[in-house]
């Protein structure tokens, strides 16, 4: 049996979600990266992405919508600290499509004056909260 270990994930206007989890997936800016018991301790940029926990005794993961940041991995465990993040359970499937749509189409050239690289980034976090609102609603509950 795979050991835990205490993670954190805060935004500056607080907790987002505690707890003990057996691994992390981190959206690194350079990709995604794993963190279990025992990983060497670092501290990382992230990107806008899913952030995957699973937790003791479960098969599933709490999937967490983030936009930047950093993580910090120590003996004492995991501290996310997210510009801003969101529980994939807890997002409107629908408003997530729609912000993604409108996202999209200030980046159709539709519009004049636009901040190109604003929008853009606009339209990665609209996708990234309707991702990571269909993953929560597509794994199972827990097994206990």
């Amino acid at each position: 049996m795979a050991s835990d270990f205490a993670v954190k994930v805060v935004t500056p206007d607080g907790e987002v979600w505690s707890g003990r989890a057996v691994s992390v997936i981190v959206p690194g800016l350079d990709g995604y990266f794993g963190v279990w018991q025992g990983h060497a301790p670092l501290v990382a940029g992230m990107g806008i992405g899913t952030l995957s926990i699973k937790t003791p005794g479960e098969v599933v993961v709490d999937v967490i919508a983030v936009s930047g940041g950093f993580v910090e991995v120590s003996r004492e465990g995991v501290t996310i600290l997210a510009e801003a993040a969101e529980m994939g359970g807890s997002i409107d499937t629908i408003r997530a499509s729609e912000s993604e749509t409108r996202a999209r189409e200030r980046l159709s050239g539709k519009f004049a004056n636009i901040d190109i690289e604003r929008a853009q980034v606009a339209l990665r976090k609209a996708a990234n909260r309707r991702r990571a609102a269909e993953l929560a609603r597509s794994r199972p509950t827990s097994m206990v």
